[in-house]
């Protein structure tokens, strides 16, 4: 692509973002606390805020809120006036949405706990796939629900440089285009057959039924996924975004209508993610280090593996991605300390089977995870890189209404993080 298109999706410079921050009387980096963080957008907006508002006057700001993508600002509002969601006996449109909304927000408070607390600390259900592996440096840690063995939670994470930011969230935006990227696999058979996107639910929320083909003898599954972005930047530094299963006949955000699954054999599954975008934590690098250097002492291939099984086309798959670490123009997938953002996600799926053969488990385990996640990466260099028309023709037509905004408020998290001073980040 032109350099045009590049441009388009660069972050806004740090320095820029800095003063754009400044200009609205928050200085970059200085610590926020749960009420001021709530109010911060408030005053910027020139209208007034106290910390005596009443409980209605609370709910109108929550719905404000929640119409800005900042959910949890809305949860901690309404938690601070004591307003209980959700409401009993809803008497208006405004009562109606915080009920609709504000509920998601501690599922997603749940989850943002989980993926900040270490997954190898003492009494964790967690085990390790693989810790630090490759060049794009992912671990990923699972654990199966102990009574069907057929429920797995999984656990991936990758430090990613601040300029690759805007561009992985613009490829897990673009949900439509997630069958042109993510792997398929013949044998065993295991390929995204489809992804539609049901409904525009806000500025960066959708609903997408996403349908997957299994290996015989088992169907076909799919879900309907409501995903939802929320910025969080003022309150804690962080975007996240929910991702959540829906059941035919519930009602979108948009009022449509979930609806059945239109092909025989098809079975709809339970889906839960939670993707979270913070600052690198400090000691990570040390980690990383010290985890490839046992690696190295023991003989192994530079990662922690658990799973067992395993064959020279699944550690040839590997080794191809691993190698694509490096960009055509220099970009390495390792990055300095300090320029570095954490992306986290959490998974829970329930395939709705009454058994699952472990070589199947170990193939998703082993090879599933880790491929799938190392795509997104690989295409969100690509999208950096000015290289997917399709991704960068999407972004291009949506710039007004969607990555204008993105970008503006990732630099304002960039700013927050990276400008030198005190951070809260948790």
């Amino acid at each position: 692509m032109g350099e045009e298109t590049v441009a388009e999706l660069q972050i806004p410079d740090v320095d820029d973002a800095v003063k754009g921050v400044e200009a609205l009387d928050v200085d970059a980096g200085d610590d926020v606390d749960e009420h001021d963080a709530d109010l911060a957008p408030q005053a910027a907006g020139g209208k007034p805020s106290s910390v005596n508002m009443s409980p209605a006057d609370a709910k109108v700001e929550a719905v404000a809120l929640i119409d800005d993508d900042r959910l949890l600002q809305a949860a901690r509002l309404l938690r601070r006036h004591a307003v209980d969601v959700p409401i009993a006996n809803p008497l208006d449109a405004t009562d109606a949405k915080l009920n609709a909304f504000v509920p998601k927000a501690a599922v997603m408070e749940d989850l943002i706990s989980s993926l900040k607390a270490d997954p190898k600390r003492p009494g964790t259900e967690w085990l390790v796939q693989c810790e630090h592996s490759g060049r794009r440096d992912v671990s990923i840690y699972y654990r199966m629900d102990t009574e069907t063995q057929t429920k797995l939670t999984a656990r991936i994470e990758s430090p990613i440089h601040k300029d690759m930011l805007v561009p992985f969230l613009s490829v897990l935006n673009e949900s439509e285009l997630y069958k042109s990227w993510l792997p398929n696999w013949t044998m065993p058979r295991l390929r995204v057959r489809r992804s539609d996107k049901l409904s525009q639910t806000g500025r960066c929320s959708q609903v997408v039924l996403v349908t997957v083909d299994l290996p015989w003898p088992f169907s076909s599954r799919e879900c309907v996924l409501d995903a939802w972005g929320v910025d969080d930047i003022d309150a804690s530094g962080d975007i996240c975004v929910l991702v959540d299963s829906m059941k035919p006949g519930e009602s979108m955000r948009c009022g449509s209508i979930v609806p059945d699954v239109d092909e025989s054999g098809v079975v709809r599954i339970d889906f839960e993610a939670g993707f979270l975008f913070r600052k690198l934590p400090g000691g990570w690098e040390a980690e990383r280090d010290a985890a490839r250097a046992a690696a190295s002492w023991f003989g192994t291939s530079g990662s922690s593996n658990s799973a067992k099984g395993g064959d020279g086309a699944n550690d040839s798959r590997r080794t191809s991605l691993d190698e694509e670490g490096h960009s055509d123009d220099g970009h390495h997938a390792e990055s300095p300390p300090g320029d570095q953002i954490l992306v986290s996600v959490q998974m829970y799926m329930d395939p709705k089977l009454s058994y699952v053969p472990t070589s199947l488990l170990n193939f998703v385990i082993r090879t599933v995870l880790y491929t799938m996640w190392c795509m997104l990466l690989r295409v969100a260099e690509q999208v950096r890189d000015g290289k997917s028309e399709s991704h960068q023709k999407s972004i291009r037509e949506k710039s007004t209404e969607l990555y204008d905004w993105v970008r503006e408020r990732t630099g304002a998290m960039l700013a927050r993080l990276f400008a030198g001073g005190n951070v809260v980040t948790a």
